[in-house]
């Protein structure tokens, strides 16, 4: 017999761009890809979930995305 999941689909909160948020986020390239193909937002590292558009480059990193990314390199 299959099973059906009967939980209800939450959408994840989008971040709407207009808070002071000038940081770039850590995000896995997959997610990158299916986003700029698909139209899907990304869930970075510290949780923000959004649909990028402006230029990583810009902006410094995300405090705690980056420590986030040194626990996992140390953990590696």
């Amino acid at each position: 017999m299959t099973s059906i999941d009967t939980r209800p689909v939450v959408d994840p909160q989008l971040d709407d761009g207009d808070n002071d948020d000038r940081y770039s986020h850590y995000v896995r390239k997959e997610d990158i890809l299916r986003s700029a193909t698909d139209g899907v937002p990304v869930k970075a590292l510290c949780g923000k979930v959004w649909l990028p558009g402006k230029d990583p480059e810009k902006h410094p990193v995300c405090p705690q995305c980056k420590d986030m990314m040194g626990m996992l390199e140390a953990m590696q």
